[in-house]
């Protein structure tokens, strides 16, 4: 299985077609958790962001309603498929993303969430078929001053030849899709609090 490449946007069938395919493949990188606990992998290089959200019980409400919904993704421009996917784990998802007249899809799962009183979050990892084999974390924390927290880490490498071959654009966008996944979220949280 490979990501997929549409001209324009690729159809419902189509989308759910290459999500039940997804569930018969295994993820493409061996490093579950490494977002979670990055201190037990102190050879991967990671790309890490936070930013502050808010404070008190009512930014981190807000916070985890904002990735239930995957607002971060909405910094990118890109959509999450099914639109409504719980995060659980072991749940399969597709982010599509627009490049100019196409569309561009790639398969993840889900490889841990938390839901504790001061944190929440998950991370999604590549199945194989996406371009690049790791995965990628969104966090909320309320620190002990109440300051709610939002980090996103990314403990990725390039998984197929054309990835490869456009390693450096790659890791720009990268960079540049932590920040506006971040914005996105600001912005989200923003939104909710003074509705």
């Amino acid at each position: 299985m490979t990501g997929w490449i549409f001209a324009g946007r690729p159809s419902d069938r189509d989308l759910d077609g290459f999500l039940r395919r997804c569930d018969s493949h295994s993820l493409s990188y061996d490093h579950v958790g490494s977002t979670l606990h990055p201190e037990a992998w102190p050879d991967h290089k990671m790309y890490e962001r936070s930013v502050e959200l808010g404070s008190g019980e009512p930014a981190f409400a807000a916070a985890a309603d904002a990735l239930r919904a995957w607002a971060c993704h909405r910094g990118i421009r890109a959509k999450v498929w099914p639109g409504d996917a719980p995060l659980v784990e072991d749940t399969d998802v597709l982010v599509l993303l627009p490049a100019g007249p196409l569309s561009i899809v790639v398969p993840d799962r889900i490889v841990w969430t938390l839901d504790e009183p001061d944190r929440f979050g998950f991370a999604y990892g590549t199945v194989h078929g996406h371009q690049e084999a790791g995965e990628e974390a969104f966090i909320a924390e309320r620190q002990v001053d109440g300051t709610v927290r939002a980090t996103i880490r990314v403990d990725a490498r390039t998984a197929t030849v054309a990835a490869t071959a456009g390693a450096p654009l790659v890791r720009v966008f990268q960079k540049v899709a932590l920040h506006r996944y971040l914005v996105a979220w600001q912005a989200d949280v923003a939104r909710r609090l003074s509705a």
